[in-house]
């Protein structure tokens, strides 16, 4: 099971679930990569158990929301960030 986070932008409560997305993860597994952030497209469930994968969601500021949720990471994509 790999463990990921994620920096959202709007309320915890408006967050899509189930949806494909294509955002910004960081890898949490120990190590040299550990850290490492990279662009995917996934699902994600407030339900920790629903998707394989764990994923605990930052607010903007980096304040931790208190539950994990759970991720599926459909692919990891090389995505040029618009403003670039």
């Amino acid at each position: 099971m790999a463990v990921y986070d994620t920096f959202i932008e709007k309320e915890f409560k408006d967050l899509l679930e189930d949806t494909e997305i294509v955002g910004v993860i960081r890898d949490l597994a120990p190590g040299k990569k550990k850290y490492r952030s990279t662009y995917a497209r996934f699902k994600m469930s407030k339900n920790p158990k629903k998707y394989p994968d764990t994923l605990w969601v930052r607010l903007g500021r980096g304040q931790l929301i208190d539950s994990p949720c759970s991720i599926q990471v459909m692919e990891f994509v090389n995505v040029i960030p618009k403003g670039l």
